[in-house]
């Protein structure tokens, strides 16, 4: 891990992640399905474009840009449990590439706030955000949505159709974190079990990019606790044999 990353994203990095998420739109979809993706990201593009995709500095991609750039995450992540999935013998007859890319595309896309207004704004207590790095707030002039119900909404606003599985991957990418999930991924009864692996891809891949992202706060140098010291003595005092209490004191002083 790079103990000195930066948190921040140069406008040239945000500039060719949005190169790149288009890139990736034309490649995987076409017909009018793609020229309807394309309308939502020209009609999102400036606020889409300069999203974060937290709103706090401990959780993960509270910047400029970090929106985009957790997509791309999820995206990449997606595929590579996809193929992982197929490898093992899976069961994926029901989704292809494009699919996973959908599924994961637009899972966060509730985050862009609605047709006029973003989701997340700009914290006014500079007190606040710098000590306890709560960056952006909720825009109070929005109705109240989850970040789900919200992309699908959005979707429908363009008129972009998905099937069962990519409605399932995109609903059911929090997994059991929202507790509305619960009767889908824990069922009791047989013929209710979940007959597409979509779900499970896309939230693994979520967990896994979070925290990815969140591991870049934490050894960045702007975390608020010192977590390259914490980390690296507990996992040093994790043998029996050389556990010395005394150094986690002085380390949680």
């Amino acid at each position: 891990m790079d103990e000195g990353a930066s948190m921040k994203l140069a406008a040239k990095q945000i500039s060719e992640n949005w190169t790149q998420l288009q890139e990736i739109i034309k490649e995987a979809f076409d017909d009018d399905r793609l020229d309807n993706i394309q309308k939502l990201h020209k009609h999102f593009e400036q606020r889409m474009i300069l999203a974060p995709a937290s709103g706090v500095g401990w959780y993960h991609n509270a910047f400029p840009g970090g929106y985009v750039a957790h997509v791309l995450n999820i995206i990449d992540y997606s595929l590579k449990y996809f193929e992982l999935f197929k490898g093992t013998g899976m069961y994926v007859d029901d989704i292809d590439e494009s699919s996973v890319i959908f599924a994961a595309l637009f899972h966060d896309l509730g985050k862009v706030g609605n047709l006029e207004q973003d989701y997340y704004i700009t914290h006014n207590d500079e007190w606040k955000a710098r000590k306890f790095h709560k960056f952006y707030d909720h825009n109070p002039e929005i109705h109240y949505m989850s970040v789900t119900d919200r992309s699908i909404w959005i979707l429908g606003q363009f008129n972009i159709k998905m099937s069962e599985s990519e409605y399932l991957g995109l609903r059911l990418a929090d997994g059991l974190y929202n507790e509305q999930n619960k009767s889908y991924f824990m069922s009791g009864a047989e013929w209710a079990d979940m007959k597409t692996n979509l779900p499970h891809i896309i939230h693994f891949a979520d967990l896994t990019a979070s925290r990815q992202e969140k591991e870049k706060y934490m050894f960045s140098g702007e975390s608020r606790i010192d977590f390259p010291k914490i980390m690296k003595n507990v996992g040093a005092n994790s043998d029996p044999e050389n556990f010395d209490p005394n150094k986690l004191k002085e380390i949680f002083k």
